[in-house]
């Protein structure tokens, strides 16, 4: 009983932080999803700093940020596919449109079956340098790419 409350706790935190108040996430693959194959990417300003990358319609997105609070279905679009990485494929790892980024500056990387994962956002190296709309809900991890 002592072990099952805490693992129930746990969960149903987890539960809130991707889900809030809002309606749920849609985690559902599309039927003709993109399979993101993630490279090795090199900042050009400093050799020693690389990070994974991904692309979508010839944008290349690097690692950007996490969940600031929490995120719901109102935050979160549409499916559009999932990672693969090393050639494997990581169909639990699934790719997300955000709602409120209307120019795909930004992506949303969700692990569905992670009981404590937290989303990963991405962020179009286009952007770097510029000033552009951030979503309220996700925070920079101050990765050197982005300073």
């Amino acid at each position: 009983m002592k072990k099952t409350l805490p693992l129930a706790l746990l969960l149903g935190i987890s539960a809130i932080t991707l889900t809030g108040c809002g309606k749920r996430i849609n985690y559902d693959l599309p039927a003709d999803p993109i399979s993101f194959n993630t490279t090795d990417f090199t900042n050009p300003a400093n050799k020693e700093d690389t990070y994974r990358s991904m692309e979508l319609n010839g944008r290349t997105y690097l690692p950007y940020g996490t969940v600031k609070t929490s995120i719901n279905g109102d935050d979160i679009g549409k499916c559009i596919g999932y990672i693969v990485q090393d050639g494997t494929e990581m169909k639990d790892v699934r790719v997300f449109l955000l709602n409120q980024d209307s120019d795909t500056n930004y992506l949303a990387e969700i692990e569905i079956k992670g009981e404590m994962s937290q989303p990963t956002f991405w962020r179009a190296t286009d952007t770097a340098g510029k000033s552009i709309s951030t979503p309220d809900y996700i925070e920079s991890l101050e990765y050197d790419y982005w300073k």
